[in-house]
């Protein structure tokens, strides 16, 4: 047997066994009780708010007010082109700094409560997080 059919055939069974191993890693993503229930877990605990520009072209927090329980978080994402901030008007509470473009800021709210914020940039960017 010459050195290229050796090569083939060790080759071949390489192939053979990945395949193999492939197949059963995919069988157990598939058929594992434990992906099912992931995928069913409890509801998310996470709500989202883009920094966007409105129909008028004027940044704006989207949505305006956001009802959330306590426990949950906020993200907010900046989909604009400049930086904005997340700050709560009583300044304390929440404070994201600047958000670049692309980028995410996230608070969990840990108490019930009504918590108005604004983008200390463009201080006429008002929102609201009601949390219950």
């Amino acid at each position: 047997m010459t050195l290229t059919t050796r090569l083939k055939k060790l080759l071949l069974g390489t192939l053979a066994v990945g395949l193999l191993a492939s197949a059963l890693v995919l069988s157990f993503a598939i058929f594992s009780q434990h992906t099912t229930y992931a995928a069913s877990a409890a509801p998310a605990k996470t709500k989202m708010v883009s920094i966007t520009t409105n129909k008028k072209g004027i940044f704006a927090f989207s949505p305006k007010t956001l009802k959330v329980k306590v426990g949950m978080t906020v993200t907010w994402t900046n989909k604009t082109t400049v930086q904005h901030t997340v700050t709560s008007n009583d300044g304390t509470t929440f404070n994201s700094g600047f958000i670049n473009p692309g980028a995410t800021f996230s608070f969990t709210f840990t108490k019930a409560g009504t918590f108005p914020y604004h983008c200390n940039i463009h201080p006429f960017m008002k929102a609201t997080i009601i949390v219950s």
